[in-house]
């Protein structure tokens, strides 16, 4: 009886364990699909684009990210191939044992029954009763009569038990072999879809090798460009802080703390917005209002096909589509409205000494010192008509004069 409640309860567990690998692969679709659906958009939309060294770079950017996700998924099929393989054996080994048990125990319930069958016969059981030397070996003889027969009702339901477990066991390792196949041609299919990508890849680091001064003169200005507007970024916040600690040193009736020494001196309620936006890092509002993804990451640009290419991002660019508008991502007072090449139309939006700076704007509906709260639209994204109307929205965060990671404070879209 223990044997058969072990080999129950082992029989759950990997019932268990299967249900939990098909719910496993069921969520890994979905994060697959989520983590290309928005790649697979931009892709398109910068498809529609003119054919410039810099939309090309931006493609690249797009495809690598696209082939990075589907290495990833196809990366996590094998795993649940080895996973799935692993419970085919063990669901065949049962089985095999199961069937071999079952087999055991019919042969003997079968001589058990041609025994039995031999003394069926009424006179025979009052013969062997009857028979009995003494009043102590007839009851003896009566209760084995008994036992015998209840043993032998309770082999006929073990049998049956088992043969309902043994088809269970065949249905789970159907269903083993159907979900192997099934892994195995997703497997297949994303293969032949990166093995498309990358030949993609290939014939835009060709076209990209082609026109490389071109892209090499189009990054030498996007960085002159950006060295400028990062220096105007630092001089509002060198500015506001000059004006905040001297604030700070005038009104003694309401002091302001700087988060850092040296830093922008807060009111308490900006010391408690301060906190307040600290606290939601990773799940900050997405600062546009159409679908877009990230193309232009923050940090060192490299790029292991093109040596000669290389850059650096102040902040990130988010591709989207005509009309999308910037959104404040967090609560916040406008700090500063300006323009400049390369950039456009600019907002800064404080949040206590967090700042965020949204910029290539082609109109802005905030002014500073206007009071925002999450999601409120700042301004309309400049499309760029002569770039094939290209929609790109830089954005950066600030902590002080301290530059930020815009990718770990947004929440995923």
């Amino acid at each position: 009886m223990n044997r058969i409640i072990v080999f129950l309860l082992l029989m759950l567990a990997g019932t268990g364990l299967f249900a939990q690998s098909s719910k496993r692969i069921t969520d890994l679709e979905q994060k697959r699909k989520a983590a290309l659906e928005q790649v697979e958009k931009t892709t398109q939309m910068l498809s529609k684009t003119k054919r410039t060294a810099q939309n090309i770079l931006l493609r690249l950017n797009a495809l690598n990210k696209q082939i990075a996700a589907r290495e990833s998924y196809i990366r996590e099929l094998n795993k649940q191939l080895v996973i799935i393989n692993a419970e085919v054996e063990e669901n065949q080994s049962e089985y095999t044992e199961l069937s071999r048990r079952l087999s055991v125990k019919k042969s003997i319930y079968a001589q058990s029954l041609r025994l039995m069958s031999r003394r069926n016969q009424t006179e025979d059981k009052l013969m062997f009763i009857l028979s009995a030397k003494d009043l102590n070996q007839l009851a003896r003889r009566m209760r084995y009569l008994d036992e015998y027969a209840k043993y032998q009702k309770i082999q006929a339901h073990q049998i049956s038990r088992k043969q309902d477990e043994l088809t269970d066991k065949r249905i789970a390792l159907e269903m083993s072999y159907k979900e192997k196949d099934a892994v195995k041609g997703k497997q297949l299919q994303e293969s032949a879809q990166l093995q498309r990508e990358q030949g993609v890849k290939k014939e835009l680091v060709a076209e990209l090798k082609g026109k490389e001064k071109q892209l090499k003169s189009d990054i030498a200005t996007q960085k002159r460009q950006a060295d400028q507007f990062s220096r105007q970024i630092q001089n509002i916040i060198a500015e506001e802080m000059r004006k905040a600690n001297e604030k700070a040193a005038a009104d003694k009736s309401k002091p302001r703390v700087a988060a850092v020494k040296g830093g922008y001196a807060m009111t308490a309620e900006e010391k408690a917005l301060s906190g307040d936006f600290g606290s939601h890092q990773g799940s900050l509002g997405y600062p546009v209002s159409l679908p877009g993804t990230i193309v232009v990451h923050f940090g060192e640009q490299k790029y292991q096909d093109l040596k000669y290419v290389s850059s650096s991002s102040k902040g990130i660019d988010i591709q989207t589509r005509e009309g999308a508008n910037a959104l404040c991502v967090f609560n916040g007072v406008v700090s500063k409205v300006f323009a400049l090449p390369g950039f456009n139309n600019s907002v800064i939006v404080r949040h206590g000494n967090y700042l965020t700076v949204y910029a290539n704007l082609s109109s802005v509906y905030v002014k500073s010192g206007q009071k925002l709260s999450t999601g409120t639209p700042i301004g309309r994204i400049f499309t760029d008509s002569e770039q094939g109307n290209q929609t790109l929205l830089h954005f950066q965060l600030w902590k002080d004069t301290q530059r930020l990671n815009p990718e770990s404070w947004l929440r995923s879209r």
